[in-house]
């Protein structure tokens, strides 16, 4: 929906100037303000979407040109956002303004074999448009406070010695666009991946000047691409949004599992961008190799480009980051404080957030000084979710079944098939690591079992952790160390 700007009054109607840039920058500022930046950037540049001649001749009176870089984008403003400019024109330049719109002189002399591309291509196929460049000279000092809050950009995430790899990788991406695609980013919930993703994308836009990049969630993708299939017009709009674009950057791809008509967009969506030589980045809970229901098609494509793993921040990226939340809410809290927090919720980056809101209510409330002692009881929940207690032999049964691929009725049978075998050993060795249960209610738990199996399932376990031993799942075989810590992420251990 589109955000209404309330225009001062003291905007009078300007009159008797002929091609002035500062109406055109003055339209395009309110235009955006109404619009949205993100809506606003995908139709319209800043410095060159507008063009204003005050002075009326014997044939024509004053207008505002309204340039678009290509046919479909042209048409579609016409159709969807004429009265919003119209608004703006009447307010900033006067009713009497004439509105014109018409191709930009760049792509004018290309519009007719860009027609005839759209015309005789398949359904799949968006010729490549050339790239596109956008001035990064927004003028949003001028803009109300509500609208003018700036995008966060790669210098507000923590990348930390955990990641250095896709730090690498994130670099590679600024200094040579499109060699990697698709660019895949995995990890567990809360690790930072839409914020990664997010900050990639508005520093592409804003440090390359690339002007049509697009941060969404593969939620996001389904229903744009339900919605166009109800319009007459709406697939070939679709196609050509998604497949004009610089960068693509889509999050949580696994939930498009199940979604065929949707993943067969994205496969032609992505190969499109892949051919063109733009970026694509996609993030998922998991690695390629285990997103085989999205299909071999789409997993092997995501094994094509370049794979990073991203790892929860340690402690001193806990502390940038709890040290940010502070400044951005102006708090003041004390060195101590943060690192008990940090110290105790080392996990998903969303509980820092939280505990923060909760330190800064608390102080508002109360009007008293942050120190360890009240940080300690007024977060005490918060710190017990990620204490060695609260696992359970539940949780660990749930985490190990998700993980392996195998359901509890197996996991607590007598089976002795390797992949049931294995994970219920690990099951078992996990049991004992973190809730200190005794090694005859581990064996009972699964599956009335005796210690002394218990015992063995905890030291076999320690010697695959030794020997680097592999585990054998659905799609692949993976090192012991690599399965623990995947579990143990799942189970959110401190």
């Amino acid at each position: 929906m589109c955000q209404d700007v309330t225009l001062s009054s003291q905007d009078s109607i300007i009159n008797n100037r002929s091609e002035n840039p500062d109406l055109a920058s003055t339209i395009a500022t309110h235009l955006e303000a109404r619009l949205g930046k993100d809506r606003f950037d995908l139709w319209f540049s800043q410095d060159q979407s507008f063009s204003v001649n005050s002075t009326p001749s014997a044939n024509k009176s004053p207008r505002v040109v309204v340039s678009a870089e290509n046919s479909f984008s042209l048409q579609r403003i016409k159709g969807t956002l004429a009265n919003d400019v119209r608004d703006i024109v009447n307010h900033v330049c006067g009713p009497h303004f004439q509105i014109d719109y018409e191709l930009s002189e760049v792509t004018a002399a290309d519009s007719s074999s860009i027609e005839n591309d759209e015309t005789t291509s398949g359904p799949d196929t968006v010729s490549p448009q050339p790239l596109r460049l956008a001035s990064d000279d927004v003028q949003r000092a001028n803009l109300p406070t509500s609208i003018r809050k700036a995008p966060r950009g790669l210098s507000s995430f923590s990348f930390g010695p955990d990641n250095r790899l896709i730090e690498a990788g994130v670099e590679q991406l600024f200094r040579e666009p499109g060699q990697f695609a698709p660019f895949f980013v995995f990890g567990p919930t809360g690790s930072g991946k839409s914020h990664l993703l997010e900050s990639i994308t508005n520093d592409f836009r804003r440090r390359l000047r690339l002007k049509r990049c697009v941060y969404l969630s593969a939620e996001q993708f389904t229903s744009e691409f339900v919605s166009s299939l109800r319009g007459g017009t709406g697939l070939p709009m679709f196609r050509r949004k998604y497949r004009d674009l610089d960068l693509l950057a889509i999050d949580d791809i696994q939930f498009l599992a199940g979604k065929r008509a949707t993943l067969g967009e994205f496969q032609h969506t992505m190969d499109n961008l892949i051919r063109s030589g733009k970026q694509i980045i996609v993030s998922s809970d998991r690695p390629p190799i285990e997103l085989g229901h999205l299909g071999n098609d789409i997993s092997a494509r995501l094994t094509g480009g370049l794979t990073c793993p991203l790892q929860y921040p340690d402690f001193e990226g806990r502390v940038k980051i709890t040290r940010r939340m502070c400044a951005e809410r102006k708090m003041d809290i004390p060195t101590n404080v943060i690192n008990l927090i940090c110290e105790q919720l080392t996990r998903d980056v969303r509980r820092l957030s939280g505990a923060i809101n909760r330190l800064h209510a608390y102080t508002v409330a109360t009007r008293t000084p942050m120190v360890p002692e009240v940080a300690q009881q007024v977060l005490c929940d918060l710190f017990s979710l990620t204490g060695p207690n609260c696992t359970s032999m539940v949780t660990i049964e749930q985490a190990v079944c998700d993980f392996c691929g195998v359901n509890s009725k197996e996991l607590k049978s007598s089976s002795r098939q390797k992949r049931i075998s294995s994970a219920r050993m690990l099951a078992m060795y996990l049991s004992r690591q973190y809730t200190g249960s005794a090694f005859s209610e581990i064996g009972e738990y699964f599956g009335g079992r005796s210690h002394s199996t218990a015992i063995a399932a905890e030291r076999k376990v320690a010697q695959w952790l030794e020997t680097d031993h592999g585990i054998s799942l659905a799609h692949s075989v993976y090192p012991t160390k690599e399965v623990i810590r995947r579990i143990e992420s799942n189970l959110r251990i401190g």
